[in-house]
């Protein structure tokens, strides 16, 4: 009954729906069956599972350590080789979903490198893990460039505005498909009254550097025209930038040309690079200690306050920033992938630093700086 549900509720293609492996997490059994996903019943031992508990489950795991690590509601996802993993859960900072792998841009920094392949059943999937998760918290919207398909974008929008309409989005997108001004209205219609928003990256004020940053020639020029197109339209939009060898003389100019240029930007967020995916292998040629931009990076604040837009610094760690700056510091790692090294025991601004990604450990690690 789930899949023919998910089928005609959002006008899958014949066959889309035998692809979905979300499923809702009870810890307690269901009084009734989901529209949306099939349900998993999770119970901490073999004693505590009856034969009344099976009634609108389609199966049921014994695992102690999965009992006490989720809450009744969760939403979990099995992957491609059987292993199950929580993809939403009431208990996080903050929850993301995958919606494509693939991209129309290469960014030289990607920490999800893009695949070519057609993958619009993960929209699907995100839907539906979505109706049923239903939670008032922000949910984060991620690819690949989860705008590639267009129609089914807006499908997705219309399914959530019917089916979770409480849940706010934010969705990080290159901003290029917004250069269609048509699509860009088809969006900002189904985000009115609602409070979703876009976190849009623009790396440089140059054409050049942001292209060569993307990998891609023209990108800015659509980007630019992408996010005017949407901030005209009344999306809210993030702006994103990740500080580089090859655009750190240009912050400033760069909040300059947004700040003056562009409409309806509800925050400029500088982003501390991430040593993941493609970012690990262009590590060297790209990634610069923030002590040696610290003049440039306060540059940048001081043209945002000066335009009065709210400005944000991501993911770097309190000791690497001077103290006159850890009040723009949001402690910003999801808590499922930081983490503190020994030399972060005993600091007094831990409780409020966001510490390390645990891909930075090794070779990609910057050294904590306790303060005493």
């Amino acid at each position: 009954m789930v899949k023919a549900l998910r089928q005609d509720m959002f006008s899958l293609p014949k066959g889309a729906g035998s692809s979905a492996t979300y499923v809702i997490l009870r810890k307690a059994p269901p009084t009734n069956e989901s529209l949306f996903l099939e349900q998993v019943l999770i119970s901490p031992s073999e004693s505590s599972v009856s034969k009344r508990d099976h009634s609108f489950i389609s199966r049921y795991l014994i695992d102690p350590d999965l009992y006490a690590s989720v809450n009744d509601g969760d939403i979990g996802l099995f992957t491609g080789r059987g292993f199950l993993r929580v993809a939403l859960t009431s208990r996080a900072n903050h929850n993301t979903l995958l919606v494509t792998e693939r991209c129309d841009n290469f960014c030289k920094f990607c920490s999800q490198p893009p695949k070519n392949r057609n993958d619009d059943w993960l929209l699907v999937q995100a839907a539906m893990a979505l109706a049923a998760f239903n939670t008032s918290s922000q949910v984060g919207i991620s690819g690949g460039e989860p705008l590639i398909y267009r129609s089914s974008f807006i499908r997705f929008l219309k399914f959530i505005a019917e089916h979770s309409p409480k849940t706010p989005l934010h969705i990080l997108s290159n901003g290029r498909a917004f250069s269609d001004l048509d699509f860009t209205l088809d969006v900002a219609y189904q985000c009115q009254d609602k409070l979703h928003s876009f976190g849009i990256p623009l790396y440089s004020s140059v054409a050049e550097s942001h292209d060569y940053l993307v990998g891609i020639r023209g990108a800015f020029r659509e980007t630019i025209k992408g996010l005017i197109n949407a901030g005209n339209s009344g999306i809210p939009i993030e702006l994103r930038i990740i500080p580089t060898k090859y655009n750190l003389s240009d912050l400033e100019a760069t909040v300059l040309l947004v700040s003056r240029c562009l409409s309806n930007l509800s925050q400029i967020s500088i982003m501390n690079l991430e040593p993941t995916g493609w970012a690990k292998q262009n590590w060297h040629d790209l990634y610069v200690e923030p002590v040696r931009y610290i003049r440039e990076l306060a540059s940048a604040i001081d043209a945002a306050e000066r335009a009065h837009i709210p400005i944000c610094l991501y993911n770097f760690p309190l000791c690497h920033l001077p103290t006159e700056l850890h009040h723009y510091a949001v402690k910003s790692i999801s808590d499922w992938k930081n983490y503190y090294p020994e030399e972060c025991e005993g600091c007094r601004l831990r409780n409020q630093c966001g510490g390390y990604f645990v891909s930075s450990r090794g070779v990609f690690h910057q050294s904590a700086r306790k303060v005493p």
